[in-house]
């Protein structure tokens, strides 16, 4: 496990197809609103097609002007999805060369599905470690933990 990873964890009362099928193509400014310095997703641009496609790529733009490229590497309807977030414009660029994310769906008891997403940061330097640590565990975190329960809540009310 990386210093710089954070892991994140809940349950959704929904099939997995169902949270999968929400989760991988969720409109990103429904979900990431922001949190302390972090700043929202206003929009992506760029996406040709479904994000369902391994290699498929995106500009994501933040509230803060900057804006990331991500894209998906790895799609295995309905159990696991993995993208790469990179080329930085904000702040992020002097600290960070780029980012994993990763989701996990499982099924549990009952009609519910289990979700483990994980993001992990690549220090651009060993000078930058410790403030992309900070940010890692102090703010990203909570920032992850936030859009995970909104996605959540948005699921729930869909499916009950």
């Amino acid at each position: 496990m990386s210093l710089l990873s954070a892991t994140i964890k809940t349950t959704v009362r929904a099939s997995q197809v169902e949270v999968f099928e929400h989760i991988a193509p969720i409109d990103l400014t429904s979900i990431f609103k922001g949190y302390g310095l972090l700043p929202s997703v206003i929009g992506t641009q760029n996406q040709i097609g479904s994000w369902d496609t391994e290699g498929q790529t995106r500009t994501v733009h933040l509230s803060d002007n900057s804006s990331v490229q991500e894209m998906l590497t790895k799609y295995e309807h309905p159990h696991y999805f993995s993208y790469t977030v990179s080329s930085f414009t904000g702040s992020l660029r002097f600290l960070a060369t780029s980012a994993n994310g990763e989701w996990w769906f499982s099924g549990g008891s009952s009609g519910q599905t289990n979700i483990k997403w994980r993001y992990t940061f690549n220090a651009r330097s060993f000078l930058a470690f410790p403030i992309l640590w900070l940010i890692t565990n102090l703010l990203w975190r909570n920032y992850m933990y936030q859009a995970l329960q909104l996605s959540k809540s948005q699921i729930e009310h869909d499916v009950i």
